[in-house]
Parts: structure tokens; sequence; C-alpha cells
């Protein structure tokens, strides 16, 4: 046939990765045994995981969990570690079967376990990387203990906001990483960079974004267009810096907060969090929003402002929601397509606070 090795021809043949291909053979030769080149017999390793197989118990992913399990155990603890993965693979999914086995080689193999999270801890990576569409890529590996330290963070700010929320768990995880990150960049912990606090930097000129035309720009090289820039700009603190007309700095203003600390904490007192129909998120995870946008001629003032969480203050730019004050309360009018009466409602989930 042409293939230098049984993965090679599997690869071909079924057209599936060669990573694939070598585990599907590894798999094999530890359920069924192989011969060498030179014709010598080798053992089956996993006689009763292929019987469970071969009788539907378990799946092909339980028996890999099984054999890299005992790849890594004495020849002693075989037959015992094996009889108890398949037993329990009737049970459980291979997630829960991995956790499974790897409590069960830390119990016998304390001393590898230390050693493995501290290999893992130098493997460890991260890079972002942007794609054709102009979307970043994340990749990266962690050490299991890092990885519950991010996990513990990002945890309480990947739940739903409301039971309007919608987003899928992955969305939800991905919006909690970008949340911590803004929560960290406000807490003034981070070290200087470049002689300067970390921050959240954007560049658009005055008109393009009371115009809302053109495309700002990151430090980064992100290209972020107006509506966002206009959401961020809701909260944030606002250079001015008039250029000559090849884009010279001619003069840097004084950076000025658009909403200041008295607003924000009248803010707090009014809403006690986002005031976003069905919201529960504290003020420590709002934004304050601007029912008409400053540049639009919005005042900054407590009367006309209100606290929303970065999921909310997203669809509220986004979409055709539209909030109203009544009796100095913030209301919100849904779009036809959520409620084509489009009745004016308040969160009142924030009440008994």
């Amino acid at each position: 046939m042409g293939a230098y090795s049984t993965a090679s021809f599997l690869r071909d043949t079924v057209q599936i990765t060669p990573a694939d291909a070598r585990r599907r053979v590894a798999d094999a030769n530890a359920l069924f045994g192989s011969t060498t080149l030179t014709g010598q017999p080798i053992e089956a390793q996993l006689p009763v995981a292929a019987q469970a197989l071969a009788a539907g118990a378990i799946s092909r992913d339980h028996v890999q969990i099984v054999r890299t399990t005992l790849d890594t155990l004495p020849a002693e603890h075989h037959a015992e570690v094996e009889q108890l993965l398949v037993e329990e693979a009737e049970h459980f999914d291979p997630v829960k079967l991995g956790k499974l086995a790897t409590r069960t080689r830390a119990h016998l193999q304390p001393e590898q376990v230390v050693l493995e999270e501290q290999q893992a801890r130098k493997r460890m990576e991260f890079s972002m990387v942007e794609d054709i569409d102009g979307t970043i890529l994340l990749r990266g590996r962690l050490s299991p203990e890092c990885a519950e330290v991010l996990k513990a963070a990002l945890s309480p700010l990947a739940k739903p906001a409301g039971k309007d929320d919608d987003r899928s768990a992955t969305r939800r995880w991905a919006d909690a990483l970008v949340e911590l990150a803004h929560r960290i960049l406000n807490s003034d912990t981070l070290p200087q960079d470049g002689g300067r606090r970390p921050h959240l930097a954007i560049t658009i000129s005055y008109e393009q974004l009371r115009d809302q035309i053109g495309l700002g720009h990151g430090d980064f090289g992100a290209m972020i267009t107006p509506q966002t820039i206009r959401q961020i700009a809701c909260d944030a603190g606002i250079t001015p810096i008039v250029l000559n007309s090849e884009g010279q700095p001619l003069d840097v203003g004084r950076e000025q907060r658009t909403v200041t600390a008295t607003i924000r904490a009248a803010l707090i007192a009014r809403d006690k969090g986002c005031s976003f129909p069905g919201c529960d998120r504290p003020p420590e995870w709002t934004d304050a929003h601007h029912i008409i946008h400053w540049i639009d001629g919005g005042i900054t003032s407590a009367e006309l402002m209100t606290l929303l969480c970065r999921y909310h203050h997203t669809i509220i730019h986004q979409q055709d929601w539209e909030i109203i004050m009544q009796n100095g309360i913030p209301y919100y009018i849904p779009p036809a397509w959520v409620d084509p009466q489009r009745k004016a409602i308040r969160n009142t989930m924030h009440i008994a606070a």
C-alpha cells in the first residue's frame, strides 16, 4: 500500500488527523495486541476494557483514558486500576472518568503528580493572534492549579445577567475574561507601563465620534467602530488633543472624567446596581450610561444617566431599546420585536436592597 506505518495507512484511508490516527493505533494495540516487524507478538494490555468496549458498555474515549492512565503507572497496579476505571466508565462520561483517573494516580504516585505539576508550570504559555476576519484567537496552556485560579476569578463574572441573557456559556466566559481585565485596569493596582498607569486608550476625532463615521484605533492597533467607542466613552476619561492639518499634536489638554465620583455615588444610591429590567448585577459591575450621549448634547448628570452592567450596556448601544425617566426612575421601552406594544418597564430586582 506504500504506507510507512499503520497510523499513516489509517490516516490516508479514513482521512483523519495524524494525531487521531496514532491514538487509534495505540488504543488498538493496547486492546487487542499486535505483532512487531520481526513477527514477535505483543500481548493485549487492556483485556477488561476490550471486553467492555466489545459489549458497548464504554466508548473509545473511555479506552484512551484507561490506556494513558496505565501508561503512567507501574505494572503491578495495572490490573487493579484497569478494573476500577472500566467499572466506573459504565457510569461516568469521559471527562468525569478522567478526573477519577487523575485522583487515582495521585493516590498511587503522589511524587509523580508533584513532578508533573512542576513540569506543567514550565509548559505554560499564552498568545493572541489576529485571525483573517480581524478577531483575535487566544491560545494557551495552564497548569491545573493556575487554571483553578483563573476559573475562580471568572466564575462569578460568567453567570447569566438576568433571565434575558441568551449568551452561550462559552460567550459568557469570554465576556468574563474581558470584564476581569476591565476591573483590574480600574483597580489602580497594576505597575506602571511606559511611565503611566495601564489603561485602555482609543483615539478618534470628535467629528467621527459625533457623526459615527470612520474608525478609531487602540494603542495596540485594533480598529474600533464609533458605536463601540460611544459605549466606552459613556464612563471614561477623555483627553482632548488638538492636531494640525498633518496630524501633529499642537496641544494636549488635561484628562477629564465623563462621570464624577459625586454623580456615580448618586447613581448607586438610586439604581443600586444595573437598572436593566431583570438584572441583579451590583454597582461594582456597572458603567454609568448617558441616556442622551454627551457628544449628542446630553447632560452628564444623575437625572439623565443610569447604571448598566457591561452586557446590558452593550445591548442598549447596539439594539433598539429606549430609556425614559419617570418620577426620577429609569424605565426601558423594548424594541417592537421584544414587545410589540413597547410597554415601558423598570428593574425591580434591587428594590429590596
